[in-house]
């Protein structure tokens, strides 16, 4: 299978925290990917595709949380939706690729 994204996916398993557009409530959920234009989360709430949404994403190995103020759902399976990010400050820009720095895989060295 071609991949034909635009960004590569990096595996994480981060905390994120996310509301609505149409509502305040805060629910929260599981990070297992992300890349520069979005990510993909596990959570019991229930979102429709083309839903706004706004995340903070909890990064241990950065000093603060990462927040998207603005990102649309784009895809919603049994408990799982990709996000695209839509707008980000820029240092929450820059937090997010020092994120993606930190959680690309290395390989191993050679002997």
């Amino acid at each position: 299978m071609i991949e034909c994204r635009e960004h590569p996916r990096i595996p994480v398993d981060l905390q994120v925290f996310f509301s609505t557009t149409h509502q305040a409530e805060v629910r929260q959920g599981t990070m297992f990917d992300i890349s520069a234009g979005g990510c993909a989360v596990i959570s019991t709430a229930s979102v429709a595709p083309g839903t706004g949404v706004k995340l903070l994403i909890q990064a241990p190995d950065l000093a603060a949380p990462i927040t998207v103020h603005s990102a649309a759902v784009r895809w919603v399976n049994h408990g799982e939706f990709g996000v695209e990010f839509v707008r980000l400050t820029d240092v929450d820009q820059n937090r997010l690729q020092r994120l993606l720095h930190i959680a690309t895989p290395r390989s191993a060295p050679q002997d």
